[in-house]
């Protein structure tokens, strides 16, 4: 299983560039979809353009089980945009998209999560919710992650306007295996070995 997890994908995308070259890539914008800013979206989709990916684009949120199935199964590559990590996880388990993702994983695709989307590969992530709010309709009875990961990705770290909302985190879950990454920086998760790197 090879996991690309980063907080501004279009800042450091281009460290995985040999891998992303002429892939196919599922694009999902889910988290993003209700979030009032997503600057970070267009340029996510114009660096995977400029690496010379193919993109499909789907949310999930509003497509059924066999069509999802057929996208992942196609793709080379899975990719979830930033936004709020709730929504996203609520979506994925709603659809059964947790299971079916790790399932394509384990068949040697790469991952790449960007923010939210790195977020939701934790055990739990209700780490976050300082940073991210709950949607007012939120359904989970438990804010169990994709369990992809054995830590817990603190996107944003000490970067603006997350930079006191990050270190508070950071300060209140001593318990967990918080690895803060800033914009420039990304963790590469192979097998059970990681390691960040910088753009």
């Amino acid at each position: 299983m090879k996991l690309f997890l980063c907080s501004h994908f279009s800042s450091v995308g281009s460290l995985m560039k040999e891998e992303i070259e002429m892939k196919k890539v599922l694009f999902i914008p889910t988290a993003s979809i209700y979030e009032e800013y997503k600057g970070y979206v267009g340029s996510a989709r114009k660096l995977f353009k400029k690496l010379g990916a193919a993109l499909t684009e789907m949310d999930i949120s509003k497509e059924d089980y066999a069509s999802i199935e057929a996208a992942f199964n196609d793709a080379d590559i899975i990719y979830f945009t930033g936004g709020n990590s709730f929504f996203l996880l609520e979506q994925l388990r709603k659809k059964g998209v947790d299971k079916l993702l790790k399932e394509e994983l384990n068949k040697g695709k790469l991952f790449i999560g960007e923010s939210a989307g790195a977020i939701v590969c934790a055990p739990d992530i209700k780490y976050i919710e300082m940073m991210d709010e709950k949607p007012g309709d939120y359904s989970l009875t438990d804010d169990g992650g994709l369990s992809l990961i054995n830590f817990y990705v603190l996107p944003h770290y000490l970067t603006a306007p997350f930079k006191k909302i990050t270190e508070k985190i950071l300060e209140e879950f001593t318990d967990l295996d918080i690895c803060p990454i800033n914009n420039s920086q990304a963790v590469i998760v192979e097998d059970s070995s990681k390691r960040i790197v910088e753009i």
